[in-house]
């Protein structure tokens, strides 16, 4: 069974001032839950950081899960700087007191090998980490947006294309008939991806996802005419594969 994908991202207005944090986590069952919350006087920093802790919390039972996180901060301290810091009694190489410590040693503590820390560019266009900036934009400026718990995909999912690394099932054949209307003329199913903006067409689902999956803004769709693949690619501001 695929693990848990987990994205994080923290705000702060005036650093230091009000800020806030976000999370999304994708289940491996496409249910999606979102948290969010906020604080008076605080930094970037830490409300990344607390964003971190915040889902780990509540994912705290599984055995492997991916955090995408676009804090260089978060995944360094953790992956290269905590040994040292803690070797030298938290204290930095200049001999000042490591800031945020109480965040970060809850943050070790909640952290295991099972956990998988990845970096995505901010602002990139995956839509997952551009909601979860969202959330964290909204509560540092003082509201409380409406957090979605549910099927990812379904109608009141704030994330309109979720990213590939969550690999939802194909709809089944009827499913998407139904929810187009009148029936058009389809020619055969194929599976186009976008990775790092090359574009394949795949025939089979299974290689499809073998291509996207655990890519990091990666995108598919099932298309079945050259009109839905030319709307797919121009969506994502790439061009067609010649004569596809």
């Amino acid at each position: 069974m695929r693990s848990p994908i987990v994205y994080t991202d923290g705000a702060c207005r005036g650093n230091p001032g009000p800020g806030g944090w976000g999370v999304r986590i994708v289940y491996a069952d496409g249910q999606v839950c979102e948290l969010g919350g906020m604080a008076a006087a605080t930094t970037n920093n830490r409300m990344e950081l607390q964003a971190a802790i915040a889902a780990l919390q509540v994912i705290r039972t599984s055995l492997q899960v991916t955090v995408f996180t676009d804090s260089r901060y978060v995944i360094d301290g953790l992956t290269k700087w905590l040994n040292a810091w803690r070797r030298r009694g938290w204290v930095t190489t200049t001999n000042t007191p490591v800031k945020n410590r109480d965040l970060w040693m809850t943050l070790e503590r909640l952290s295991h090998p099972g956990v998988r820390w990845q970096h995505v560019y901010g602002h990139s266009g995956d839509p997952n980490n551009e909601r979860v900036d969202q959330i964290a934009r909204a509560y540092a400026a003082g509201t409380c947006p409406p957090l979605f718990c549910g099927q990812a995909g379904a109608p009141d999912d704030p994330v309109v294309v979720p990213v590939a690394t969550t690999l939802p099932a194909p709809l089944a054949s009827e499913t998407i008939a139904r929810s187009r209307g009148p029936a058009l003329a389809t020619g055969p199913v194929r599976y186009a991806s976008i990775v790092q903006g090359t574009v394949a067409i795949d025939t089979e689902w299974a290689a499809c996802a073998a291509r996207v999956r655990g890519v990091s803004g990666a995108r598919y769709r099932k298309v079945r005419t050259p009109e839905e693949l030319a709307a797919f690619c121009a969506t994502h501001g790439v061009e067609p594969p010649s004569g596809a």
